[in-house]
């Protein structure tokens, strides 16, 4: 069901093998692809291992136009089911609006249309508001997203929102406005992958070539609607009448196309485009670079402390839940990350409804930590990977080895082990990886909100393989009421703790970063940076 997804970002990613796929910053991310673009950090995340020299934006460089200004990508195409660019398809979330949205509690919630699932979750009846309308005054209607779905059907693998249909049956109209989903796999998780856009038939029937001057038209539903486009350099929107959203304050858009995350960060600092998103370590830099406002929001960037498992010595759980007993993650994660990020005992959000709350992690526990460490070996030092571009992760490999070494010191009846931190460049630290040439790494990924954590116990020195935590899953797959989902999803948050597949750190932020004369207003969801562009105010 689920298929690999490689995408560059500025921050930089990059392929390890079958499990995982690594960036730059050290990050490790599922095979499994986020269904939709926007809780990817993708576009504005920065390649540390290639530091850009920053200067203050000029004073006055904006005309007093009240036209704000953003970047994407050269699109080759601009219509969004055809799309393959996470920098296009954040854009194009302005003139097109997703059948759901995540609230703050991570649940799908409707949007451009209501949603009821089946109490078996084997289908889900879908009614699109009645003030939803195309840039061109006609209504959507069923027959729109029935069409869309068989365009994403049929579209090549790449696209970005291909994945979200995988798992759609049938779909009946039953009047203008309502249609009902039948899916193949029932399951409490399957209305998140309807967070996708649709398109009018009546623009796009027959138009299939993704370049095609119609496909460079787009005709959407959002808060802005398309107005004209300057190959090469620029594309621009101006405010819809037609949005169920509230007027925007801003009546006009230029998109300037800028081809690298580096260059966009660079125009951002010299004050030519005015909105940006970034990751917490390039948004702590941006303190001293220039001022800014910015809004800052969860993401599913899930850091993390792991295993080789190709070693005998990480296969005995009382060896990985000795280390779990020492080290303080919540305390470290507090210190290090400050209010940038959110501890977790398990890579299920805290700020998520599936969060089980009473679940907790092991306790410090000295003379446990004592009786299980000694299992280390004291003749070569223990391996404490990490990549030299992700201070924050080298900060906690080191606050972890201090920790271990300091209960060593507390027995003296057996010979010490010894750990060392190994602070590598990305390229030597992947090639380590890759060669299983470590004991223990820092690392993190980018999860899916969809809660499919099956990647991790496929085998392999990285997660190793847990029988125990793949029949969790399974439970979890075939939960058919939400009581039955939450029970699982409980079971599984708490195995985590109990057989340490990992440490489980935390959540990373992100933040949306503006020039000085522009307001945001509220916080944007984990799953849509735009979201409220609308009532951003330029002063």
């Amino acid at each position: 069901m689920i298929k690999e997804l490689l995408y560059k970002t500025g921050m930089l990613i990059c392929v390890f093998s079958i499990a995982v796929l690594l960036s730059a910053c050290g990050r490790i991310l599922p095979t499994a692809p986020t269904p939709t673009p926007a809780p990817i950090e993708d576009e504005n995340i920065y390649d540390d291992h290639q530091p850009t020299e920053r200067t203050h934006a000029p004073v006055g460089l904006f005309p007093d136009d009240g036209v704000l200004r953003l970047a994407m990508r050269h699109p080759l195409t601009l219509n969004p089911l055809l799309n393959e660019d996470y920098t296009v398809a954040k854009i194009l979330s302005l003139i097109f609006e997703p059948l759901i949205v995540f609230d703050h509690d991570l649940r799908p919630s409707g949007h451009l249309a209501s949603i009821e699932m089946a109490s078996d979750f084997s289908s889900a009846t879908l009614e699109i508001r009645s003030d939803a309308i195309w840039s061109d005054g006609m209504p959507v209607t069923s027959d729109d997203l029935i069409f869309s779905i068989e365009v994403l059907r049929l579209a090549p693998e790449t696209v970005i929102y291909k994945s979200n249909v995988e798992n759609i049956a049938t779909i009946t109209r039953v009047n203008s406005r309502t249609v009902i989903i039948h899916f193949h796999q029932s399951s409490a998780t399957a209305a998140y992958t309807l967070n996708f856009p649709i398109i009018p038939e009546h623009h796009y029937r027959g138009h299939n070539n993704p370049v095609s001057a119609r496909n460079l038209e787009p005709l959407g539903n959002g808060s802005f609607i398309f107005e004209s486009i300057s190959p090469m350099l620029s594309m621009t929107l101006i405010a819809s009448p037609y949005s169920f959203r509230r007027r925007s304050e801003i009546s006009e858009i230029e998109i300037l196309f800028i081809p690298d995350a580096v260059s966009r960060l660079h125009a951002f600092d010299q004050g030519i485009v005015d909105a940006i998103r970034l990751p917490f370590s390039e948004w702590v830099k941006h303190h001293s670079v220039k001022p800014v406002n910015h809004a800052e929001f969860p993401v599913m960037y899930f850091e993390f402390i792991g295993f080789n498992f190709n070693r005998e010595l990480f296969q005995d759980i009382q060896v990985r839940r000795g280390i779990a007993h020492v080290f303080d993650a919540d305390e470290a994660m507090n210190a290090i990350y400050s209010h940038q990020a959110v501890a977790a005992v398990s890579p299920i959000h805290p700020s998520s409804w599936m969060h089980d709350d009473a679940v907790r992690r092991l306790p410090l526990d000295f003379s446990e930590a004592l009786r299980s460490l000694r299992l280390l070996d004291t003749e070569y030092p223990t391996i404490i990977l990490v990549n030299e571009e992700h201070i924050e992760r080298v900060h906690i490999a080191r606050r972890l080895a201090h920790e271990l070494q300091m209960i060593q010191a507390l027995r003296s009846d057996f010979p010490t082990a010894t750990f060392e931190v190994v602070v590598l460049p990305f390229d030597e630290y992947h090639e380590r990886l890759m060669y299983g040439d470590f004991d223990i790494f820092l690392g993190g990924m980018e999860l899916s909100l969809v809660p499919d954590l099956g990647f991790m116990f496929q085998g392999g020195e990285l997660f190793g393989y847990f029988p125990e935590m793949e029949d969790l899953l399974a439970a979890l797959n075939s939960a058919l009421t939400e009581t039955a989902f939450l029970q699982a999803v409980s079971a599984l948050q708490q195995a985590f703790v109990e057989h340490v597949p990992i440490i489980s750190l935390g959540f990373r932020h992100s933040a949306v970063l503006t020039g000085t004369r522009v307001t945001q207003g509220r916080f944007p969801p984990a799953d849509h940076v735009f979201a409220f562009i609308n009532e951003w105010v330029i002063e």
